[in-house]
Formats: structure tokens, sequence, C-alpha cells
């Protein structure tokens, strides 16, 4: 006959799955092995017993109702939590978003009048310049009018200009 101790060196694994379930089965499974031995543990009659069975139905299933009302609430209130948080964050990012468009709005602005100044400061010069040049071919003319075609000398006005004294002889005589 084989003794007990020679049983005892088998090893034992023991495989405990979380499935990440909740205690409420677990809670119901007590609740019914509880309820079993008090029935048959219970010293009462069959109508005091079914009574009390009765009375802590009602009980279990207002503590179920409680947890699970609390349980909705916190959800609730996480997810309005969140919802706010979001709110804030998009607010957060529409403003920054909306300040970066305005400041490019303005620098796309700035540069626009800018670019108006310049081309007017632009087509201020190109007239100045043009009417400079005008003048002198004007000038050069009446000089040619005044002092006949042979004559090769400057104009008075273009001698003066260049720093030599303008003395109306000309450069031949």
């Amino acid at each position: 006959m084989a003794r007990y101790d020679e049983y005892d060196d088998d090893r034992v694994v023991v495989i405990d799955r979380d499935n990440g379930t909740s205690g409420i089965g677990t809670f119901l499974l007590g609740l019914a092995i509880g309820a079993g031995a008090a029935l048959l543990f219970a010293p009462a009659s069959g109508a005091e017993t079914r009574q009390r069975l009765q009375d802590e139905a009602r009980k279990a299933g207002r503590k179920m109702k409680d947890m699970t009302d609390e349980f909705g609430e916190k959800v609730a209130d996480s997810v309005q939590k969140t919802r706010f948080q979001f709110d804030e964050q998009v607010g957060r990012a529409r403003d920054a978003v909306s300040s970066r468009v305005q400041a490019v709005g303005d620098a796309v602005s700035a540069g626009r009048d800018a670019a108006t100044h310049a081309r007017a400061d632009l087509e201020r010069a190109v007239a100045d310049s043009k009417r400079a040049y005008a003048d002198s071919r004007r000038a050069y003319r009446e000089h040619g009018r005044r002092h006949g075609p042979d004559d090769t000398s400057a104009p008075d006005d273009m001698v003066a200009s260049s720093g030599e004294e303008s003395t109306g002889a000309s450069s031949e005589g």
C-alpha cells in the first residue's frame, strides 16, 4: 500500500485568469452561496425562510441598484470631465490658430502697404527721371538753335553743372 507522503511530491499548477471583469460576478456568486448556506443552516420554518430570502433578495437588489447608479454617476462625471478638457483644448487651439491667422493677415497688409509705397516712390523717381531727360533734351535743342549746328559747345546750364565757367565764346575762336 502507498503511503500518503509518497504523493506529496506532486507539483500543483494553479492558473488564475483575470479577464478584467469587475467584482459584480464574484459578488453575485457570493450572494448565491450565502443564500444557499442560509437555507441549509436556518433554524426557521419554510415561510420564515422564504420571507427572509425575499428580504435579502430585495436588499441585494437595492445594493446592486445603488452600485450601478454610483458606477453610472462616475462614468457620467468622467465623460463630462473629458468633454470639458477636450472643449478647453479645442478652444485653445482655435485661439492659437486665430492669432496666427491675424498675424499673417497683418503681415500681408503691411507687405501690401510697403509695396504700394515702394511703387509710388519708384513711379515718382521714373517721372522725375523722364522730366529731367526731357528738360536736358529741350535745353540741348535750344542751345543748338541759338548757336547753330556747327557750334559744339555745351549749353550754359550744362557747363555750369560740370564745374566749368561759361564764357559765352565758342571753342573755335
